[in-house]
């Protein structure tokens, strides 16, 4: 690649950088995006990082990253499985940390080795050849993947796993190309780094369907040889992709549903029950005439009079719309083709993952539904309440002397002026708020048994 060419590209990725900073301000980021990055040593996996690091921060993106955790882990023996193990927990404890912060705190966080990484060492370790026994047990290694990659906390950690390659050859040289030695090391020598590349090959088969997104970069093709800058774009390229698509968001929706079945008010989620899914970008959705299926939860007690409240913010919702700066009794919002983890599952399951997603991203808590069943509130009181259609589930918890923290740029955030996040009896959200809009009236009718008066619905729209 000459220079010409290089600028070239240089110039196209600044442009699309530009392009990804405006549809963030006009669509919002909701999470932070997190990428991990794992491979073969020597595979160019630290340059590339430093140089995507570099781009994103002087594009104006907020990043942050896991540095790898290998080179100080305390545990000598790196083929003890105390080795990996330090080195995935140390790293998914920074990781954790850097979730917890705001959006506008961090666009997005790189980790340099998690788990997809951890699973190749645990599977280089259980079927390690150069013994007579391998390192890891098969009951252990099973405990560790199960652990990490049978439970959707973990496996949909990452948006993005990206794989750096490199053959036994490649990662030798470049090992040796600022040393002033020709010793191998317990890592770095030709029969670990052959034996560690099928124990990628061999993760990668065997769970690719269980991360959002793997892509893989061979850093041994030609192209690649002793062109850090090549690898770099190609990367880029990559993540800007990536985060063009989590902005444009893919929602659910229903293709065939017969409005005229479902009765203004609350409905029987069986009308429902057995319908299946679609996905199209959001705008696309939203300019369409099909209906929208969106998960909500009340969080109350288990005697039912007290209630968590937010009120919606109106730099993020339409000035038409009745829950512009109004109290809502209810969080949640539209299914994302993420949370259909597998093409097996049940329309009640993809909507419950919807709700643990919605509500980790609004609220900072992890909620499970393990024997929810919901039911259905429709509202057609305009062309665009009549595409979307609430699937209502009700969280039954001890709410004494409990705040929660709205991490969402969607709601008001608490203060003594305003009760959004607040937890609330009945009496006390009346007060605050006169006129409810009809998702929520509904709520406190059904739920409740609580008459309020209610804003006719001009606008509905939950993000």
């Amino acid at each position: 690649m000459d220079a010409i060419d290089k600028k070239r590209q240089i110039l196209e990725l600044q442009r699309k950088a530009e392009e990804i900073l405006n549809l963030r301000h006009r669509l919002g980021q909701r999470r932070p995006i997190l990428i991990e990055f794992c491979g073969t040593p020597k595979s160019g996996k630290s340059t590339s990082i430093s140089s995507l690091n570099i781009f994103l921060k002087r594009n104006e993106f907020k990043t942050e990253i896991v540095q790898e955790m290998a080179g100080i882990c305390p545990v000598d023996n790196k083929t003890h499985p105390y080795f990996n193990s330090w080195t995935l927990f140390s790293s998914l404890a920074e990781t954790l940390k850097l979730i917890s912060l705001t959006n506008d705190k961090v666009d997005i966080i790189i980790v340099d080795r998690s788990i997809f990484d951890a699973m190749c060492w645990f599977e280089w370790l259980n079927i390690n050849t150069s013994k007579d026994t391998p390192y890891l047990d098969d009951k252990t290694y099973k405990g560790f993947r199960d652990l990490f990659l049978e439970t959707t906390m973990w496996s949909s950690l990452f948006d993005l796993t990206i794989i750096f390659k490199a053959n036994p050859e490649t990662a030798m040289h470049r090992e040796y190309a600022n040393l002033l030695t020709e010793k191998t090391g317990s890592i770095m020598n030709e029969s670990v780094l052959n034996s560690f590349n099928q124990a990628i090959d061999n993760c990668y088969k065997k769970y690719e369907n269980y991360f959002r997104r793997v892509e893989i970069i061979d850093t041994s093709e030609e192209k690649y040889i002793d062109q850090p800058a090549i690898v770099g774009l190609d990367l880029t390229k990559k993540v800007l992709h990536l985060l063009e698509e989590v902005l444009m968001e893919q929602i659910g929706f229903f293709k065939n549903i017969d409005p005229l079945k479902l009765q203004h008010g609350s409905n029987d989620f069986s009308l429902i029950s057995n319908f299946e899914l679609s996905y199209d970008y959001r705008e696309k959705v939203e300019e369409s005439h099909y209906i929208q299926p969106v998960p909500i939860a009340v969080i109350t007690n288990k005697e039912r009079n007290k209630i968590l409240a937010v009120k919606k913010n109106y730099r993020r919702t339409e000035k038409s719309s009745p829950e512009s700066l109004r109290y809502l009794c209810y969080i949640g919002g539209h299914i994302r083709v993420e949370d259909e983890k597998d093409e097996n599952m049940t329309l009640l399951d993809v909507l419950k993952n919807t709700l643990h997603r919605e509500i980790q991203e609004e609220i900072g808590e992890s909620i499970y539904f393990e024997n929810s069943t919901p039911f259905l509130i429709y509202a057609p009181d305009t062309p665009k309440s009549k595409r979307h259609l609430a699937v209502c589930f009700v969280v039954e918890t001890d709410l004494e002397n409990k705040r929660f923290r709205l991490t969402s740029e969607e709601f008001v955030r608490s203060s003594k002026r305003n009760k959004s996040g607040y937890v609330l009896t009945l009496d006390e959200l009346s007060k605050v708020e006169k006129r409810f809009e009809s998702w929520s009236v509904e709520i406190l009718r059904y739920i409740f048994k609580y008459k309020v008066p209610y804003t006719k619905q001009v606008e509905l729209f939950i993000d």
